[in-house]
């Protein structure tokens, strides 16, 4: 008869184990051994592997890190900057505003009159001379000599409010000192008595202007000429011995 499962189940569990027991101690101990350093490799190896999977993330995050700092530290400098040069610049302005109504400049502003007052006025007096004393006695003279010269007081002014700092352009400095010369001129021209009006008639050689008026605007436009020209002259002469500063642009 067979065995019952047991007893076969037991049967075979003792003679696996009498066969291992049959087995020298030395080679269950080198089988042991050896399993427990193949064991132990493996386990070494998925170790360093993990190390250096989690290493390179690490290092990856981390070089992420640092970059994402560097690119926020360098829009803070940057925003840091704006806001210094906006800062300078509102600076800048508000004391270019000050200087432009400081004490310091209405005392270039007197200065600048005066000179121009008794350039304009001393080189224009004998152009003012040789038409009015002959035409209209010495009392014209002297009146429009003195007029002249407030005349030319003014226009320093001007002229320094116009010609300011760093400005260079040569057509600027023509066209103020032609500007006043043109309206100083036709300002003056009288007409004679005897022209008709409506529409003005007034002779040969054009009828609306006849020899006397342009006579007038020869004459007129000299004293003009040297009036507002002496004047700037002047002025350019006491900007480059430093007696008058130029306006602040």
């Amino acid at each position: 008869m067979a065995p019952p499962p047991s007893c076969r189940t037991t049967s075979t569990t003792n003679t696996r184990s009498r066969r291992n027991d049959d087995r020298p101690e030395v080679v269950l101990a080198i089988e042991s051994s050896s399993w427990s350093t193949k064991r132990s490799t493996s386990t070494a190896i998925v170790t360093r592997f993990r190390r250096h999977i989690g290493g390179s993330r690490c290092s990856q995050f981390l070089l992420s890190a640092k970059n994402n700092n560097r690119i926020n530290d360098d829009e803070n400098n940057d925003n840091n900057n704006d806001a210094i040069i906006d800062k300078n610049n509102n600076l800048s302005n508000n004391n270019n505003k000050e200087d432009k109504f400081s004490f310091y400049q209405r005392i270039q502003s007197t200065k600048t009159g005066l000179i121009g007052l008794l350039s304009g006025g001393i080189l224009s007096t004998p152009f003012i001379a040789l038409h009015d004393i002959p035409n209209y006695g010495l009392a014209s003279w002297e009146f429009d000599t003195d007029m002249g010269s407030l005349q030319s007081a003014l226009f320093a002014i001007v002229y320094r409010y116009c010609i300011r700092a760093n400005d260079n352009n040569s057509m600027l400095n023509m066209g103020v000192i032609g500007a006043f010369i043109f309206i100083r001129t036709i300002s003056r021209i009288r007409v004679p008595s005897y022209c008709t009006a409506a529409p003005l008639d007034c002779g040969d050689p054009f009828g609306y202007f006849d020899y006397d008026m342009i006579g007038q605007l020869i004459y007129n436009g000299l004293e003009s000429v040297a009036l507002f020209g002496g004047a700037a002259f002047a002025m350019e002469l006491a900007y480059r011995l430093g007696w008058v500063t130029k306006f602040p642009s």
